[in-house]
């Protein structure tokens, strides 16, 4: 009785919260495709549970927590955290399975780890010649036997080569197989933001605790350590307090240690001490393969001659293959007959064979739209939501930089948008470039698009 009570309060809330806020702030598209079909669960005292069908559905909607989160406030009164699980066969978690990662706050609510991605794990990484050595050294720290011949394993190369799923993997098979052991995972980015908090308030002991006690710590993205003297300095402390513990220590990166050239050196020597694995572009068979894989585990199917067109053309990294599945997979959800002519016109800003566009508004435009989910008439729109004012102000920032125009000719392009609202968005994208990793790896994909 109290399940049902719950999961009927639950639901109350969500239909309100979709009434009133979600239903007018996102593109019909997007509400019609990710929201409508996810399955509220659970409102606690802090959390609000929402169960979804498929990894994509989850990574959308994951895209709009901020604004779900405020929407839940201003319905309730309650600042809930989103809590989102992935549930093909329309069930809901059980009480045991729940906030799994809540063992990484603190007692004291100061810091909280990163998140692992459950469903990053070893058996989910498609392995071929290009990782194979990575996965092999991957699965041998994860072992957690003899630690020292692979201490600390620095994984490296360009993105979505599936560094950062061979972490969360790190950690999953881990937790499982050692549940006493405290594993800290953490992006590059929230490392140095928690660093800067205790500088600000001058308390340093919870912060030092958390990393300097932890059996295994995996840190994503550590090339953006690389200009911060300071932080470096605390670093390498923590980094030598695991190490001479003997405790695991595994980094990703976007070039090798010695091509870190505004890291102090002994940090860089202790990087190179360790085992360093260069990840490269899957061939083609991997490619195919990933392909399947997803098909299979999101319950999708896609015809033979659209997956091979995919791993045909996609050469440089998984995520570009998994953003054209996701492509595939949304014309399905909306009820198109994906046939092989609609698939190449639904990725024709993708995989262009041949074909060299002229930069202009419309296909920045265009491009920024696709990656985001969106038309180019929402990024010309009055909408204010979240999820169409980051895209609007990227894309506006692309325009001010590739195409060198004044920001009365953008705002004329965007709708007739005013020479500040333009001003606006390109100061709060460079502002963003530099304190945001993931907004610059973002822009970074979407350039290298307009390539």
């Amino acid at each position: 009785m109290q399940t049902a009570r719950v999961q009927n309060n639950a639901e109350s809330i969500w239909n309100s919260v979709c009434s009133k806020t979600l239903s007018k702030e996102v593109s019909p598209l997007t509400y019609n495709t990710w929201f409508i079909s996810a399955k509220p669960y659970f409102s606690g005292e802090r959390v609000f549970g929402l169960a979804v069908l498929n990894d994509f559905a989850k990574e959308y909607i994951e895209q709009h927590r901020p604004l779900i989160e405020n929407a839940l406030k201003d319905s309730t009164r309650v600042q809930y955290t989103l809590e989102i699980a992935v549930r093909p066969d329309g069930s809901v978690p059980s009480r045991e399975e729940r906030m799994p990662e809540q063992a990484d706050v603190n007692d004291n609510g100061t810091f909280k780890a990163g998140q692992l991605n459950p469903n990053y794990n070893f058996s989910s990484f498609i392995v071929g010649p290009g990782n194979s050595f990575a996965h092999a050294a991957s699965v041998a720290v994860a072992s957690m036997e003899s630690p020292r011949n692979y201490n600390p394993l620095f994984l490296y190369g360009g993105s979505g080569l599936g560094k950062t799923h061979l972490l969360h993997a790190i950690g999953n098979q881990v937790r499982q197989e050692f549940p006493e052991k405290r594993v800290v995972y953490v992006q590059t980015e929230q490392f140095v933001n928690e660093f800067i908090t205790c500088i600000q308030k001058n308390e340093f002991d919870e912060f030092r605790n958390h990393y300097r006690l932890a059996d295994m710590l995996l840190i994503d993205d550590i090339q953006f350590i690389e200009t911060k003297e300071r932080m470096q300095v605390e670093f390498f402390y923590t980094f030598n307090a695991l190490f001479e513990s003997g405790k695991n220590l595994v980094f990703t990166c976007d070039r090798p240690p010695q091509n870190l050239t505004s890291l102090v050196d002994r940090l860089r020597t202790r990087f190179i001490s360790g085992l360093t694995i260069d990840i490269t572009p899957p061939d083609y068979e991997t490619r195919l393969a990933i392909l399947k894989n997803l098909s299979r585990t999101q319950g999708v199917e896609i015809d033979q001659d659209i997956i091979e067109y995919i791993a045909e053309n996609i050469t440089s990294n998984v995520r570009e293959i998994e953003g054209a599945f996701k492509t595939i997979c949304a014309l399905q959800l909306i009820g198109a007959d994906v046939t092989l002519p609609l698939a190449k016109q639904a990725l024709q800003n993708v995989i262009q064979p041949g074909v060299v566009k002229e930069l202009d508004f419309p296909l920045i435009m265009e491009i920024v739209a696709h990656y985001y989910g969106v038309t180019v008439e929402d990024l010309k729109s009055r909408q204010r939501s979240q999820d169409i004012v980051e895209p609007r102000q990227i894309a506006m920032y692309l325009c001010r930089k590739k195409l060198d125009k004044t920001f009365k000719e953008i705002g004329n392009a965007f709708g007739g948008k005013n020479h500040a609202t333009v001003l606006h968005a390109c100061d709060k994208i460079t502002e963003g470039l530099e304190q945001n990793a993931k907004l610059a790896e973002t822009i970074s994909h979407i350039e290298s698009r307009l390539q």
